[in-house]
């Protein structure tokens, strides 16, 4: 066995685990990169959902305050209609 058939049986699988091992590297380096991405937008989609929750809310609040006062406006009508019905 000559020097030259030595380095390439021990060099070639050398060399062919280490360029394995640098592509893997990029390709999870790669996912992870995406994974960043995909987080972020997450993170981004779920703040525009709490604010639009609390927007609704606060509309729904609102809106069961108006409709409060309308029964109670309601309650106030029947109230005086009873009051001049028991009178007469």
């Amino acid at each position: 066995m000559t020097d030259i058939q030595l380095y390439l049986a021990i060099g070639l699988p050398i060399i062919a685990v280490l360029t394995s091992l640098t592509v893997s590297m990029l390709q999870v380096s790669a996912i992870r990169g995406e994974m960043r991405g995909i987080r972020d937008d997450f993170r981004e989609d779920m703040r525009a959902l709490r604010a639009e929750f609390r927007e609704d809310m606060r509309a729904l609040r609102a809106d069961l305050n108006t409709l409060t006062g309308k029964v109670v406006e309601i309650d106030n009508r029947l109230t005086r209609i009873e009051e001049r019905l028991e009178h007469r």
